[in-house]
């Protein structure tokens, strides 16, 4: 019974080490592509892409029409 309580407690170990390094490296790979996607502002024509208008400015004002008109009704928006 103590073997297999000890081999349990490592398997268990193992599994949280493994999961805490398959977050660290899904952070590492969304940093990457964040670094990638950003270093790209501009397409084939040479014009600049970073012209546009932010989304979160159109979403803010539809969630306070919505919190005004429903109290919490926004909040599921965000």
């Amino acid at each position: 019974m103590q073997a297999l309580k000890y081999l349990l407690m490592i398997l268990g170990a193992g599994l949280f080490g493994s999961s805490g390094a398959l977050v660290a490296y899904d952070i590492y790979i969304a940093a990457q592509v964040r670094r990638l996607l950003r270093r790209n502002t501009t397409d084939e024509s040479g014009a600049d892409l970073t012209a546009r208008v932010p989304r979160n400015r159109l979403r803010n004002r539809f969630t306070l029409r919505a919190n005004f008109l429903g109290g919490i009704a926004g909040h599921g928006l965000r």
